[in-house]
């Protein structure tokens, strides 16, 4: 099948858009939401055309043009998550003058603690607000495609925004107001959470070298800074809770031992997960040779049963004269000459005897072999145990760098927070 031109992707996208009831996907005037059903077309002619370079993926297109549609401003937030398309735009609610708490759009505590339990029993904001966050972290929130000014101007709305997701899907709330007095009550609980979130997010990508990240982190510093386009940013140190100021080489040097200390906890996992591998390799051959030996001896058990009946047909034979005798032969009783039984019978005796030799050996070999596997056992039963305590100590005591790095994280979170 020849693959679709982006322009013809581009047609079907703008018949979408021309042709789409918004009633059927909007709720309380504010959050669109998309399922990839929904858009299947565009999803194929965009999946089997080349994007043109400025754009990164098959999303950004779909953001663009949808922005483009619903005359979307910088604070309203498109995010695509889990086969779904979230356009969520943001609104204003103002506070009753006398109201006694104007963060919660006048409404009172008791209010909004009731409205809490009501809709969120289990708390199933914290998680759902933080994987929402994760999506906005690679679209409106990526530091790859914004500075720190472009991300003061941002990061409330989007987190304002991601509460209002939680709040219009698990809520049964349709006045706006009690919309957002819900929103502002769960956020302020998750806001240090979601700030720590956003600045480890931004250290993991310095870590790793990224050059945006490098660049975003260097806006924050004791001097004036200038960046590529002209602009001054003010000094805006990341000071921790201590008032020390971090800068680029000790954040740097923080983090090449803060990876080294992971990798080292990564290592151990994956040696713990080796062993366990090896160990139940070991315990299921222990179980095969096992049963091999329980065989050999049902086989010697048979033997000597055989035998056992030869033995006494022979005594039987010696105290007769008669030419022929009646022997049971595979179930079915048959008359055979005496003589000729006779040499029958001890030819099998001696087949019996041989087999029984072979089976004793191989008994032998299999217990010997049992016997080197449970040593083998032994030594990776204490593999596993010093590499649980190991791993244990580790994860509990954590590396020294842990507490350097952390202090790095709370204090980027809060100086992101300034506004």
């Amino acid at each position: 099948m020849e693959e679709s031109s982006f322009s013809q992707a581009e047609k079907i996208i703008e018949n979408f858009l021309r042709e789409f009831e918004p009633k059927e996907y909007v709720y309380l005037d504010v959050l669109y939401r998309f399922e990839e059903e929904d858009l299947s077309e565009i999803l194929t002619a965009l999946h089997g055309c080349r994007l043109p370079k400025k754009y990164h993926t098959y999303k950004d297109v779909i953001h663009e043009k949808f922005a483009k549609k619903l005359s979307l401003s910088n604070n309203d937030l498109f995010l695509y998550i889990e086969d779904i398309i979230y356009i969520k735009l943001f609104f204003q609610v103002e506070a009753p003058e006398n109201s006694p708490d104007r963060r919660a759009c006048g409404l009172p505590k008791e209010a909004l603690e009731t409205y809490k339990k009501k809709f969120f029993p289990h708390h199933e904001y914290k998680e759902r607000m933080l994987t929402l966050l994760e999506a906005a972290m690679d679209s409106t929130l990526n530091i790859k495609k914004i500075n720190p000014s472009e991300f003061r101007s941002l990061f409330i709305p989007v987190l304002v925004n991601i509460a209002d997701i939680v709040v219009i899907e698990y809520s049964e709330l349709e006045d706006l107001r009690e919309v957002r007095g819900l929103s502002y009550y769960i956020l302020r609980e998750m806001f240090e959470v979601m700030m720590l979130k956003i600045s480890e997010d931004i250290l993991f990508h310095f870590s790793n070298q990224e050059k945006k990240a490098i660049d975003f982190l260097s806006h924050f510093g004791i001097h004036e800074t200038i960046d590529a386009k002209g602009n001054r940013y003010k000094p805006n140190p990341i000071l921790d809770e201590s008032n020390r100021a971090w800068n680029m080489t000790t954040i740097r040097s923080t983090m090449i031992q803060h990876k080294k200390s992971k990798q080292t906890l990564y290592d151990k996992r994956n040696d713990l997960i080796s062993i366990k591998k090896k160990l139940e390799a070991y315990r299921n051959e222990q179980k095969e040779l096992v049963k091999h030996i329980e065989k050999e001896h049902k086989a010697v058990e048979e033997a000597d049963e055989k035998l056992d009946h030869i033995h006494q047909t022979l005594d039987r034979l010696e105290y007769t004269d008669a030419k022929e005798v009646k022997f049971l032969e595979d179930g079915e009783e048959k008359l055979f000459e005496r003589k000729s039984l006779i040499t029958q019978l001890f030819r099998k005796e001696d087949s019996l005897i041989k087999q029984k030799a072979k089976l004793h050996k191989s008994i032998k070999e299999l217990e010997l072999a049992l016997s080197n596997k449970q040593k083998e056992i032994y030594v990776w039963e204490k593999k596993l145990s010093e590499a649980e305590k190991s791993l244990a100590n580790l994860e509990s005591q954590g590396h020294p760098i842990d507490a350097q790095y952390e202090r790095i994280q709370r204090a980027l979170a809060k100086t992101l927070s300034q506004r």
